[in-house]
């Protein structure tokens, strides 16, 4: 069974060591407006209050608003594909050898910076 978007928020709230009262502090959710979205008595949170908490957690807000059910994953292809020309031919298997290079590229650059801030 999948996991709904109140367990996932409420996972990655206690992996974050944050309180409820913490993330009200943070985000001006209150305490009960979270507590129904986490026991999904509230099942689609408004996208605002979804962005506040990907910012706070520091997750992919499109990966809430997927769960909470604002996108499909054809909205998501289809945006895919507007971003790279193309994208569309290719398999599974060449968007995953895409990714690892992307990937890479991210690390070394992530690993240049922090040689330039050694100096």
């Amino acid at each position: 069974m999948e996991e709904t978007l109140g367990q996932y928020l409420r996972t990655v709230r206690e992996q974050n060591k944050l309180s409820t009262r913490d993330v009200e502090k943070e985000t001006g959710i209150t305490t009960s407006q979270l507590s129904r979205i986490e026991r999904n008595i509230t099942r689609t949170p408004a996208p605002p209050a979804l962005k506040k908490l990907a910012l706070l957690y520091n997750i992919k807000l499109i990966d809430l608003l997927q769960k909470a059910g604002y996108l499909a994953p054809e909205d998501i292809d289809a945006y895919t594909e507007a971003c790279f020309k193309g994208i569309e031919k290719l398999d599974q298997e060449d968007k995953k050898q895409i990714q690892s290079q992307i990937d890479y590229l991210i690390f070394q650059h992530e690993k240049e910076r922090e040689g330039n801030n050694d100096i």
